[in-house]
């Protein structure tokens, strides 16, 4: 297996480094950490670790050089304003080993020191009064509202701790909330379908839990599984899931045995530093937003760079390297933390000559910057430059006051939009249209990215007109930030603009439009789990030929909005793209009785089963399957009765598959699953 994810590693490295153009390998962001600067003398006796550590600087970062109390693990630095920098972190007695240490014995501490690069004074257990100290993955931050706050995971649910002073006293301040919005809940707290998780007894716990403040006031958490996590009210959440795992596809990076991620905001982009626990490399990762279009920007560790280097050459080669987190100030990285222990973590006993310590690793921010805003501008000048792929087109209507332009990021399936105009509320129309020319009965659906990315107020969404006229009837669904969402439409006879539904919400959303005969119906999703909610059914008339697609105006604004559209897709009903269920509207909660009602719609090339059933979570028994045979595309009302009272202290997966006529269950096209509570 080592040789496996060895060769997968040269691939993933020849192809994260070298220039397409260039056989010359591009730098990366490991390329960018600077020689160690001694805090002291290097020494080699009178200390612990094997002799590839040795000499080393004992003063560099949080360490016990003489073993005789402590091993530490995790950490992060936070900068007081009489400037001295505080590292929290978690610590065990070195009476215990490695394993049994930070899951039985780790405790949450505070240490000081007037040097970022160390040395760090422990001060003692950050909150000893509660839960006897226990804590694991600890970081601390600044919150919004200047108050010093710890987070503790891992071996606790996941809670926070805040103090006036970085000094403490730090009281606790609650648990986190996770709203999974449709998507799979074990991405952010371990549950029953983590076999880790039922052995370790940590079953509802978060784990490696890093927060960061956003520029746009919110909070922004991303666990172990490196999904994307926002709060918009204060650092307990509910922390919304808005996203896959960051990494999931990314062109470059193995799609398995990612930990451990750090998240930081730096450069004007989000960052990502992820493990990949096959072969001791973290991997960079950056996003506009920080919630989609993340992209591989090549290595942040490998063990064999020599990281930890001395001014006079001398390498610290420590065996595990882990925990990545980053010390940023005016918005640029000054140095990484790195939780390192000489030998394999399986090897570290009790009171023997090995342990762990937080390493300090200074960093040129200057020069990263420039790196990574010239490859994120050129990638962008490129995108504006592509056109969006055949059949789509792009047209002003009406007369806008800035012209706009179409873009297209093949690397990430995104059509990018600058555009002029009006709200689309007048009697004639001024926006940027990208739009594919139909017919019949056809089907539409878009990710609406965050506008966070646009300098200027954007209105984005999709839309169906029967005319490219500034005039024309059309239906309009789209998001702003100032409105939220809005579905508009103007009928010809009336010529003026009616609002049918209006939701303070804010993007990223999916879009979905049906046209069916004279009718189309209009859905939001905020996670497209399937799971799409109806905002209208609405009856325009239409030429024969009319056109769908994507709508942006800058809200009466001279300046370009920026708008961004991720996946888009129109098809014509009865040559479905995906072949199966398309949209179902089973709820979120269910009553004791067992019977629910709800609708699927389907689109199909062949006759399909639908297989719907419910399995207690915490018992796994399954109940009663409903299978209802769909002979053609169409929208389907069903009842399910589980046959007997749920149990309304249980929670439940709802389980649907699209199976072909006459197949078994196990042989399905397509299955969703989501976890439902009893009322």
């Amino acid at each position: 297996m080592k040789h496996l994810y060895f060769i997968l590693l040269i691939g993933i490295l020849t192809s994260c480094t070298a220039s397409e153009e260039n056989t010359k390998p591009q730098k990366t962001l490991i390329d960018f950490f600077l020689p160690l600067p001694n805090q002291a003398p290097l020494v080699s006796e009178g200390t612990w670790g094997a002799e590839v550590i040795l000499p080393r600087d004992t003063a560099n970062g949080l360490e016990d050089a003489t073993l005789k109390n402590w091993c530490y693990w995790d950490g992060s630095i936070v900068k007081d304003d009489a400037g001295k920098y505080h590292m929290y972190a978690s610590r065990w007695t070195q009476e215990l080993s490695h394993s049994k240490g930070w899951n039985k014995g780790s405790k949450g501490m505070h240490s000081v020191s007037d040097h970022l690069f160390g040395p760090y004074k422990d001060l003692g257990e950050a909150w000893p009064n509660w839960n006897n100290g226990m804590g694991h993955n600890v970081i601390g931050l600044r919150m919004h509202d200047g108050r010093y706050a710890l987070v503790n995971s891992e071996v606790v649910p996941g809670e926070v701790f805040v103090s006036d002073s970085p000094e403490g006293p730090f009281e606790r301040l609650g648990n986190f909330t996770i709203d999974p919005n449709g998507y799979y809940p074990g991405w952010g707290r371990y549950n029953e379908l983590d076999d880790g998780a039922m052995k370790a007894g940590v079953v509802g716990h978060l784990s490696n839990v890093m927060i960061i403040l956003r520029p746009d006031g919110r909070y922004m958490m991303v666990a172990r599984h490196c999904v994307p996590m926002i709060s918009d009210n204060g650092i307990l959440g509910p922390y919304k899931m808005l996203a896959d795992k960051a990494w999931l596809g990314v062109k470059g990076l193995p799609q398995f045995k990612m930990e451990d991620p750090t998240v930081w905001y730096s450069d004007n982009m989000y960052h990502i530093a992820v493990n990949f626990h096959g072969a001791d490399s973290t991997f960079h990762l950056t996003s506009a937003d920080g919630i989609h279009n993340w992209k591989n920007r090549g290595l942040v560790y490998h063990n064999s760079r020599n990281v930890f280097k001395h001014t006079d050459g001398t390498v610290e080669n420590w065996f595990t390297v882990q925990r990545p987190t980053v010390y940023v100030e005016d918005e640029e990285v000054k140095a990484f933390n790195f939780s390192v222990i000489d030998v394999h973590k399986g090897k570290d006993k009790a009171n023997d000559n090995h342990g762990s310590k937080v390493i300090v690793v200074p960093f040129d921010g200057k020069a990263f910057r420039k790196h990574i805003n010239q490859i994120v501008e050129a990638e962008n000048n490129l995108s504006d430059a592509t056109p969006a792929p055949a059949p789509w087109q792009s047209t002003d209507i009406g007369t806008v006051k800035t012209n706009g332009n179409t873009g297209y990021d093949a690397e990430v399936n995104t059509i990018r939009v600058k555009a002029s105009g009006n709200k689309i509320d007048a009697t004639q129309d001024a926006f940027r249209y990208v739009y594919q020319e139909v017919s019949g009965d056809i089907a539409s659906q878009v990710l609406v990215l965050s506008h966070d990315v646009s300098e200027n107020p954007v209105k984005s969404g999709l839309m169906i007109r029967s005319s490219l006229e500034d005039d024309a009837p059309f239906i309009y669904a789209a998001i702003d930030k100032e409105t939220g969402f809005t579905l508009t439409k103007r009928d010809k006879k009336a010529r003026r603009v009616s609002i049918v539904h209006k939701t303070k919400m804010e993007a990223p959303y999916y879009l979905r439009m049906v046209k069916k005969d004279n009718w189309v119906s209009c859905y939001i999703s905020s996670s497209n789990r399937l799971n799409w909610k109806m905002v209208g059914k609405l009856k325009i008339d239409l030429n024969e030929t009319f056109y769908m697609g994507l709508a942006s105006t800058s809200n009466n604004s001279a300046e370009t909005g920026f708008a961004r559209y991720k996946n888009a897709e129109i098809h014509t009903l009865g040559k479905p793209k995906q072949d199966g269920i398309v949209n179902h509207t089973f709820p979120d909660t269910i009553s004791a009785s067992g019977i629910v009602d709800f609708e699927i719609e389907m689109e199909s090339i062949k006759a399909n089963d639908i297989w719907v059933e419910l399995q207690n979570v915490q018992t796994l028994e399954k109940y009663k399957v409903l299978r209802k045979r769909c002979w053609k595309s169409g929208t389907y009302k069903l009842t399910y009765d589980a046959g007997k009272p749920l149990d309304p202290n249980a929670t439940y997966w709802f389980v649907i598959k699209t199976v072909p006529m006459h197949f078994h269950d196990s042989e399905h096209i397509q299955s969703a699953f989501k976890k439902v509570f009893v009322q």
